[in-house]
């Protein structure tokens, strides 16, 4: 009671401080529009993207002498597309707008008078650099990957190779983004990072997130290396904010899709949406089924007093998810200055894991020989919903903004375990069975106020934030070593995190800059119920983050970050119960682990050529009280895996990308990064630190065959990395999609080919005092999807347009009047 009683008290400190209303008509009722205060003569408008018609930030808007072409004025775009250029004397001027990315676009011949001393434009579109150019129509296609100040934006609906497949699989071809055989994300080395969608918080964690969302319904992924104090500040290297696909336009339109692949592999889903007057209702629906299989081997040896024990594996496993996802959403504008949003989310998903494998253990320099056989089958079906309501309450002045915004979900699993172990041609068969069942719920409820305050050209953010956060595992059955009396696993996780947050952003010279702190108090609450074992860590951190952005000239950039993170561990990472995962491996989690806490610091370069692009990023990430997971040999050939914080854990390296053009049919992006990465930590005793330089290389083509038709074909290639006790292997992997529309672009038919040569392997070695181990593993490959996509009430116009220099032009006289 005393958490909400301190929400609510934040929630009326904002409301009293912020719901007096400037003096003044609605927006768009006077002189005011477009600032704080009414201005005696000047130019005012906004800048929108022309394929999307979202806010371009950060465009520069400059103003010339329409005589001698002298610069007179000049300033940027705010949060929203908006600009004001103040105190303009009489006369003509000519307006060039432009921005990294997009096209230049010049505005002729604009008129400022004692009749019309304030000029009101219409909104003005700017075309996107890349947009290809026929001698008459044109056909405008996105960038796969675009950069912005604070993040870069990966447009799915352009990757052909991610047909049937995930948000992970839409990462796969991701400069800084790894995606392991199990299709785990790690961005920099790193799988400690944030997953938004929309925006918004989810019950799901990082890769699990990732895995389930199919990617017929994202838009884009936005890779977040260095977020901004508003954001919260958990996961190492940032955020994945999932973009899902929505549409605006007026009556009923969407998109339905489906696929289906090789080895029982389907996929499909239904995304509608309706807009009438102030009215807009979306819904959609997505199934999918998919999996991974493959076979492994595995070699071991453990050492205890003079005895070395060995056991060779060979083993084969399967994994099956099936998941239903349905959405429903309701948006209503009562008028210009007020709008309402309700979302809703419920999903229901099915997971089947089996493996089996043939053991022969021996020792030296005894002669003992055993051969085994184990399998193991895991079960488990979980039902999860999310709600969501935000209010938005927008004030005389652009860009001054009240947002309030309120998130539960709630997810309830269960599981069931078999593990049998069988020792062969034994004058005593030994059969071991274990069976366990397992149930977990996770409530999580956020409630947050975003308050934003335009300064002139500058603007201050502020807000606070409360989540509140409560997991209950419960695990009971045939347990490893249960306590006396206490069969059941039963493990209580509380979490309450409470925060507030400013931030100061604007134009400084030729700079501009982003300014945040966050002040965070969080208390986190464990309890393993089998032995009332508790434990209670309250901490409060602040962390800073800063953001620059300078532009050269029309086609250079430069940037920069920093941001602090953190990343609290997970329930099992703090479970103090011993269970066995496997016949030989028992997994411990440790209650004393503190959080990681990392620096990231990060600069990048941007360069647009006619028909390329290049970008250059150096990044340094350190991170303190690094947990790792361990691994110790604990009897003959069994093995215990738990986690520690082993000291610190550093990244240093850069990347670099580019994209050019062979003419109209044909296009390439190419990637290369690196970084050398350490770890310098001990345990028991025992040395931990390892390194290595990491290098990662990319290639992806495109080639047209016409306005209907498209081939990709893309390849990716991993170095050798390491962990604190191991290292793993390089490995290439290779893919292509084909796609073909038909009436009238509506229909769209595609084939997508994953590892089409099946060479694919994943190799992993580790050592410690006590043990050696490595072991391979080779996925089922290829991976074959076909599919079909057709599109409701949407097709797609070609437009005409002209070209001058690059960029378009046109008189203010031509169409560009007031409002």
């Amino acid at each position: 009671m005393k958490r909400f009683f301190i929400s609510v008290l934040l929630v009326f400190i904002l409301l009293n401080v912020n719901a007096q209303t400037p003096q003044g008509g609605r927006p768009g009722s006077g002189p005011s529009r477009g600032g704080g205060m009414p201005i005696s003569s000047g130019i005012v408008g906004r800048v929108i993207d022309a394929q999307s018609n979202e806010a371009v930030e950060y465009a520069n808007v400059a103003l010339f002498n329409a005589t001698d072409s002298t610069l007179v004025n000049g300033t940027i775009t705010n949060a929203k597309g908006f600009f004001m250029l103040k105190n303009i004397p009489n006369g003509t001027y000519n307006m060039r707008v432009k921005f990294i990315g997009y096209k230049s676009h010049t505005i002729n011949k604009i008129s400022i008078t004692d009749e019309q001393p304030v000029v009101r434009l219409k909104a003005l579109k700017i075309e996107p650099a890349n947009i290809e150019l026929d001698a008459v129509d044109v056909t405008a296609k996105q960038e796969e990957v675009m950069f912005k100040i604070d993040k870069r934006v990966i447009n799915v609906s352009e990757n052909i190779n991610t047909i049937g497949g995930t948000a992970v699989d839409a990462l796969e071809n991701t400069p800084g983004v790894e995606v392991d055989i199990d299709g785990n994300v790690s961005i920099r080395g790193s799988s400690n990072f944030k997953v938004l969608i929309d925006g918004k918080p989810t019950a799901m964690e990082g890769s699990e997130a990732l895995q389930q969302i199919p990617a017929s319904s994202i838009k884009e992924i936005e890779i977040i290396t260095n977020p901004s104090a508003k954001y919260d500040p958990d996961g190492l290297t940032g955020i994945l904010n999932i973009v899902m696909k929505k549409n605006i336009k007026g009556g009923l339109n969407g998109l339905v899709s489906a696929s289906v692949g090789n080895d029982d592999r389907y996929d499909g889903s239904v995304n509608l949406n309706y807009r009438k007057n102030k009215l807009n209702l979306i819904g959609g629906y997505s199934y999918r089924q998919g999996g991974r299989g493959g076979n492994s081997e595995s070699y071991y040896e453990t050492y205890r007093n003079d005895t070395t024990f060995y056991r060779d594996e060979e083993g084969e496993r399967g994994h099956t998810r099936i998941s239903h996802n349905f959405k429903a959403g309701i948006d209503y504008d009562f008028n210009d200055a007020n709008l309402l949003s309700f979302n809703a989310q419920y999903r229901l998903n099915e997971r089947e894991r089996g493996n089996e494998s043939f053991y022969e253990q021996y020792t030296d320099p005894e002669s003992i020989f055993v051969e085994s056989y184990t399998e193991g089958e895991n079960k488990d079906e979980g039902s999860s919903y999310e709600l969501s309501g935000v209010y938005i309450h927008k004030f005389d002045e652009k860009d001054h903004e009240l947002r309030l915004m309120a998130t539960f979900s709630s997810n309830d699993d269960t599981e069931s375990a078999y593990t049998l172990k069988d020792t062969l041609g034994t004058t005593t068969d030994i059969v071991e069975e274990t069976l366990t069942e397992t149930t977990e719920n996770h409530n999580h409820g956020t409630f947050q106020a975003d308050y934003e305050l335009p300064l002139g050209s500058n603007k201050l953010e502020a807000g606070f934030k409360s989540s509140l956060r409560a997991i209950d595992y419960n695990q009971t059955g045939d347990i490893l070593n249960p306590i006396p009396g206490s069969p059941s696993n039963e493990f209580v996780y509380q979490e309450d995190i409470h925060a507030l947050y400013a931030m100061f952003s604007g134009p400084l010279g030729g700079v501009e800059y982003q300014l945040g702190l966050r002040g965070e108090y969080s208390r986190v609450f464990t309890e393993q119920k089998a032995n009332d074992d508790s434990n209670t860590k309250e901490i409060f951190t602040v962390y800073p983050t800063l953001h620059f952005s300078y532009e050269l000239n029309e086609t250079n950039k430069l940037m920069a970050g920093y941001s602090r993170r953190v990343h609290r561990p997970r329930t099992f990472f703090l479970n103090p119960y011993e269970e066995r995962s496997d016949a030989f491996t028992i997994r411990k989690g440790n209650p004393d682990l503190d959080p990681e806490y990392a620096h990231s610091l990060e600069m990048n370069y941007l360069k647009y050529f006619k028909q390329s692009f290049f970008n250059a990023t150096v990044f340094y990430r350190q991170t303190d009280n690094n947990i790792g997971r361990i691994q110790k040999a604990i009897n003959d050939n069994m093995v215990l895996l738990t986690f520690e914080n082993i000291n610190k854990e550093t990244s240093l390296g850069a990347e670099f990308s580019g994209r050019h053009k062979f003419g109209k049919w044909l296009s390439a992006n190419l990637s290369y990064s690196f970084f050398r990465y350490t770890i310098d930590g001990e345990t028991s005793g025992e040395d931990l630190s390892n390194e290595s330089v990491n290098h990662k290389v990319r290639g992806n083509a495109n080639v047209r065959f016409g306005p209907n038709s498209n081939l990709q074909m893309f390849g990716m290639y991993y170095s050798p990395s390491v962990t604190s006790q191991g290292e793993r292997d390089g490995f290439f992997f290779t893919g292509f999609g084909y796609k073909h529309l038909l009436l009238d672009r509506k229909l769209t038919l595609s084939l997508r080919v994953r590892n089409p040569f099946g060479n694919f392997k994943w190799r992993f070695t580790s050592e410690g005092s006590t043990f050696k181990n490595e072991f391979v593993r080779r996925p089922d490959f290829p991976v074959v999807y076909v599919g079909v996509t057709y599109r409701i009430n949407e097709g797609f116009k070609q437009r005409r347009m002209e070209r001058e220099n690059g960029g378009t032009s046109q008189d203010f006289s031509e169409g560009m009047t007031v409002d």
